[in-house]
């Protein structure tokens, strides 16, 4: 068993290889100092529990260590922003070892390093099983916020959602091949967030299905969006999706419509916008609150904390 000040030291190795001139006092003192910005910073936070966000199962520490990092740095992609730092918090069993929390660390520091963001800080304490919290900041010129959506506005989204619900269906049936990486360690396109953010009037990240987020700029935009099938069909993948649905005796359109962590940027442009590669129109908004699919009234049934 480790003892904390080997946690922190293997810790400060591993972090200290990301920094910037913008970082005056990195891990080590009682906090980190960066120089003053002088656009507005977006600031986010994330907690992830073993058992209740990932599962030891059949994801490896590093794949848990990037998929909670992703999390939050896509939280800042989707304001139309760039992270530059993160704080960790780590609560962690009493018998981890220092190879194990490298292997955590290096996943944290490996997605951070892949935007250009660097771990800057943050708290190791004992827990039964592992939780980790992460504040990601970042520099934003004009924040891309929710409730921007206009009536008659499209509609449009970064890549098909439901594989990372596809792949946890997989490990729940011990099934642990490459159809199942999208839920182990999620692939998030962040440059595709900033490629749409010139033009994008409204911008949210998958995180918790479909319909749960798209209602969740409705709700806060005071629009009613039509998401039209169709459309989902024509996104690169539909068919491998649909298809592997079939397999597994399982209706596509809830992988796609109620799964979540896919981390797809979600967002709104005027109508006919020529969009950047790899955007998709889903649909459009209208004037009303609601969400629908295909004319009918759609009800979120994505992931919720406390149902």
């Amino acid at each position: 068993m480790a003892t904390e000040s080997q946690l922190i030291a293997a810790l400060k190795g591993i972090f200290s290889k990301s920094v910037d001139e913008s970082l005056l006092v990195g891990i080590g003192d009682d906090a980190a100092v960066v120089k003053a910005h002088l656009t507005p910073i977006a600031l986010a936070t994330d907690m992830a529990v073993e058992g209740t966000h990932f599962s030891r199962n059949w994801s490896s520490l590093y794949e848990i260590g990037a998929k909670v990092t992703a999390a939050n740095l896509a939280d800042i992609f989707a304001m139309g922003g760039r992270p530059e730092y993160l704080l960790v918090a780590a609560a962690l069993p009493k018998r981890f070892s220092v190879e194990e929390i490298e292997e955590l660390a290096l996943g944290i520091a490996d997605e951070a390093a892949a935007v250009g963001a660097a771990v800057v800080g943050g708290d190791i304490t004992f827990a039964q099983e592992i939780v980790i919290a992460i504040s990601a900041f970042g520099s934003v010129g004009k924040p891309i916020l929710r409730s921007g959506a206009l009536v008659g506005d499209d509609l449009v989204i970064s890549k098909l959602p439901g594989n990372s619900a596809a792949g946890l269906e997989l490990l729940r049936r011990g099934i642990l091949d490459e159809n199942s990486s999208e839920h182990r360690n999620p692939t998030v396109e962040y440059e595709k967030a900033i490629s749409i953010s010139s033009i994008a009037h409204s911008m949210c990240d998958l995180s918790d299905g479909l319909i749960s987020d798209v209602g969740h700029i409705a709700q806060a935009s005071g629009v009613q969006f039509n998401i039209e099938s169709d459309l989902l069909k024509k996104i690169a993948g539909y068919e491998e999706l649909d298809q592997l649905a079939k397999d597994l005796g399982i209706d596509v359109w809830e992988w796609i419509l109620h799964g979540g962590e896919d981390h797809a940027f979600i967002a709104t442009v005027v109508a006919a916008s020529k969009l950047p590669t790899g955007f998709y129109k889903i649909g459009s908004a209208v004037a009303g609150s609601r969400v629908l699919v295909d004319g009918f009234i759609a009800e979120p049934q994505g992931f919720t904390h406390f149902d």
